[in-house]
């Protein structure tokens, strides 16, 4: 009898540690907890998520798509409806016409000079009445010069003032008539330097 007490609290123990054992092995070995160091701390906070990233990405290309596909601003000189490609090419064909006339103005080649004048205009200029009236300009006065024949007016009048003439800008009149301009920046004006006609393939001066 006394040995069947002595029995009794061991069974009692073996039962009660029992359902304990089972579900540990059940919930299987405890999972200790990520070290997270200040470095990674940073690190992570420095790093978008990659949910945002994909978010910008599709964003970005867009937008690089939009600005390869957007027209290039065209810029028009609203001078006898061209555009800006039309306007550039006549305003090169001026350029060059003046470039080469001033050539012909510093060398005082009064022949090919005459030649590049419009009927109209060298029948004006060789005209006593105006010959008698540039005379009495200023700058003529001043150096006591009379203007006697268009050759004078050429010398003493063109040769000083064309020899070294510049184009910044033209306004189409029509399709075949300019004026051409030059900037003053100094005085802050712009100043008319030729006014021109396009007859065939040359151009002509004409005021």
């Amino acid at each position: 009898m006394n040995r069947l007490l002595f029995l009794l609290p061991v069974l009692f123990m073996a039962c009660g540690t029992q359902p304990e054992t089972q579900a540990a092995a059940v919930k299987g070995p405890r999972e200790e907890p990520a070290v997270i160091t200040p470095k990674a701390k940073e690190q992570a906070a420095k790093e978008p998520a990659k949910e945002e990233l994909a978010e910008k990405k599709p964003a970005e290309a867009e937008s690089a798509a939009e600005l390869k596909s957007a027209p290039a601003a065209v810029v028009t000189h609203n001078s006898g409806g061209l555009d800006q490609e039309s306007y550039e090419e006549v305003l090169d064909e001026v350029k060059a016409f003046v470039d080469n006339l001033n050539l012909i103005i510093k060398d005082r080649n009064y022949g090919k000079w005459r030649l590049v004048l419009s009927e109209e205009l060298l029948k004006e200029i060789s005209s006593p009445e105006f010959l008698a009236n540039a005379s009495k300009w200023p700058s003529m006065k001043s150096r006591g010069i009379v203007l006697k024949e268009t050759k004078d007016y050429f010398n003493y009048v063109v040769v000083p003032s064309r020899a070294n003439s510049q184009v910044d800008k033209i306004e189409i009149m029509d399709n075949n008539r300019v004026k051409a301009f030059y900037i003053n920046t100094r005085k802050e004006r712009t100043e008319l330097v030729y006014e021109l006609a396009k007859i065939g393939d040359s151009w002509t001066i004409i005021r």
